[in-house]
C-alpha cells in the first residue's frame, strides 16, 4: 500500500489516512504519558519532605503507572490500527472478486 497521497484520493476516500495519523497520535499520547509519570515522579520528592512512605508511594506508584500506561496506550493504538487493517483486507477481497452476475 503507497502512502502517497494526492488531492483527488484524499477527497474520494480511496485511501485511509487514519492510520498514519493514529502513529502520530501515538506518539504525542506517549509524550504526555512520560511527562505526566516525570511530573508524578519529582513531586514524589516534595512530598516525602512532609511523609516518606507517602513519597515513596507515590514514586513507586508513577513508575507503575508508566509502564501500564504505555502498555495499554501501545494496546488501544494497535486496535485502531487492526481495525483499519482488516477494512484494507476486506477492500482486496472484494477487489478480487468477479462482478456480480445480474439476474432478470
Amino acid at each position: 500500500m503507497s502512502h502517497d497521497i494526492d488531492l483527488k484520493t484524499f477527497l474520494s476516500f480511496d485511501q485511509m489516512i487514519a492510520p498514519t495519523v493514529i502513529k502520530v497520535v501515538y506518539w504525542i499520547g506517549l509524550a504526555f504519558i512520560s511527562l505526566g509519570s516525570l511530573i508524578t515522579f519529582f513531586t514524589s520528592f516534595v512530598v516525602m519532605g512532609h511523609n516518606v512512605g507517602a513519597g515513596f508511594g507515590q514514586m513507586l506508584l508513577s513508575v507503575i503507572g508508566f509502564v501500564l500506561g504505555v502498555l495499554f496506550w501501545r494496546i488501544i493504538m494497535e486496535i485502531y490500527i487492526v481495525f483499519f487493517s482488516i477494512h484494507d483486507r476486506l477492500s482486496e477481497i472484494r477487489d478480487r472478486l468477479p462482478p456480480p452476475v445480474n439476474q432478470p
